[in-house]
Order: C-alpha cells, then sequence, then structure tokens
C-alpha cells in the first residue's frame, strides 16, 4: 500500500487519530477506504514532530500523528526543507480551505467571499511543510461566456500546507518560516 495509518501514540494499539472536520461528533477514525481521517499516503509532506524507537510522529490536524517507521525498514523518506509555526505570541492560527482575497480587493459587481476558517487550528509549537506562498485570489465565473469572468486577487498573502489528508491555506502574516 502507498500509506500508512496514523495512531494517537507509538503503538499498532493505539487508536488512530481523530479528524474533527471529517467527523465533528468525535467518532473514531476507521481502516475503510474511503476514511482519510487517519491516512498518510505516499506523496505527502509532513513535519516529524517526535521519534521513539521504531515509531516517528508528525504533525497531522493539529495532534501528533504516530505510525511505525523502523530504521531498517522505513516507510517515509527523510527530507529538508521550509516548515511554518505560528508566529510568537499566538496561541493558535486559523487554518483555512481557500485562499480568498480580503474584502477592499473586491471589484463592484462581483460578490464578496467569506474568509471563514476550517474547525482546525495550528496551535503553537506545531510545524506544517511549506508549499507555496500565494496571493489571495477568487474567479467570479457567472456565465459561460468568459468576457464576464473576473480575477480578484488581493494583498493578503497564504501559505500553502498539507494538512492531514488535505491541501489548506495559513495566512502568511500569522507564521514564521525557518528550514528543517
Amino acid at each position: 500500500s502507498g500509506a500508512v495509518r496514523l495512531h494517537t501514540a507509538p503503538s499498532a494499539d493505539a487508536p488512530l487519530v481523530k479528524d474533527v472536520g471529517l467527523r465533528p461528533g468525535g467518532q473514531d477514525s476507521t481502516t475503510g477506504v474511503n476514511d482519510t481521517g487517519a491516512r498518510a499516503s505516499t506523496g505527502q509532506s509532513f513535519a516529524v514532530a517526535e521519534r521513539r524507537g521504531d515509531w516517528t510522529a508528525v504533525w497531522y490536524l493539529g495532534q501528533k500523528a504516530w505510525f511505525r517507521n523502523p530504521v531498517k525498514e522505513p516507510t517515509a523518506v527523510n527530507a529538508r526543507g521550509l516548515v511554518l509555526t505560528p508566529r510568537a505570541g499566538l496561541a493558535s492560527v486559523p487554518v483555512y480551505g481557500r485562499a480568498y482575497p480580503e474584502a477592499s480587493a473586491y471589484p463592484a459587481g462581483v460578490p464578496v467571499q467569506a474568509v471563514s476558517p476550517l474547525p482546525y487550528a495550528l496551535l503553537a509549537g506545531q510545524r506544517y511543510v511549506v508549499g507555496d506562498r500565494i496571493p489571495g485570489e477568487y474567479y467570479f465565473a457567472p456565465v459561460f461566456d468568459s468576457s464576464g469572468h473576473t480575477v480578484v486577487r488581493g494583498q493578503e498573502e497564504y501559505y500553502q500546507i498539507q494538512f492531514g489528508h488535505r491541501v489548506a491555506f495559513i495566512k502568511a502574516a500569522d507564521v514564521r518560516v525557518s528550514r528543517a
């Protein structure tokens, strides 16, 4: 398989991590093929949070998520790159599913899109791998004829990150980026 299951502790008997976005009621994640709540797949990038024996924890959906990763038969590839963490003084940072521009960037006739956070937070001390740094952007296409389409680009910038089994966005002003 190209995936590993993620546990709450460094043990195959430990429960799988929970995904409050997938299951707001707090139900357990499962090993079902369509359940991505506790699964890391080939090609995803995560920041290491801790290592214990044959187990490695990564930051995943705002929590430590453990998988078996023995030195002699590794299931993960080590890499270096940029990571982000909340800037000094912030206990948590909102996580967004879209990188929309600020309200003042929208011209007349284009409806302002709400910048609403997902039910997750990036907490102080946690680190996530940085993808792209992008401006907030919205593509307004009310009809099929492209002559009426508008691209709205704002000044607010976001970092794209891997957050659980999703791509998510963090406001650049809320975080500090460093090399790991």
